[in-house]
């Protein structure tokens, strides 16, 4: 038994996801998904959206930066993880990023639809973790 911590979130993407290859590595694509508490008509107290950070590898981050676009909705399944940096601004502030190591993304299909396309074959790649 492991002590990861596994998410699951609907929501929407805040940008384009973006694809960064370098040479020698795998691909990653990141994007960042916002997910806001729906708790149905007549609920007049204020909603918080929580953010996240997704990253994603190899051939799904290929497919993610094909695939995800400002306002899509979205399902992302992954390992939940926290990144804690300092303000370049202020090096006394700390902030703290969710992000989520995705392993599955998908479009939320009780928002729209969607049209499957399959990928041609690749080598396949290992997995950097």
């Amino acid at each position: 038994m492991n002590n990861e911590i596994s998410v699951s979130v609907m929501g929407f993407a805040g940008a384009d996801a973006v694809l960064i290859e370098n040479e020698g590595k795998k691909p990653y694509a990141y994007f960042r998904v916002g997910s806001t508490p729906w708790r149905g008509a007549g609920d007049v107290r204020e909603q918080v959206t929580e953010w996240f950070t997704v990253r994603t590898y190899g051939e799904l981050a290929r497919n993610c930066a094909v695939s995800v676009r400002k306002g899509t909705p979205l399902l992302v399944r992954g390992r939940l993880e926290t990144d804690t940096y300092q303000l370049k601004d202020d090096p006394t502030q700390m902030r703290k990023d969710l992000i989520i190591r995705a392993d599955s993304v998908g479009v939320e299909l009780g928002r729209g639809t969607a049209t499957y396309t399959k990928n041609l074959p690749v080598e396949e790649e290992s997995d950097p973790f």
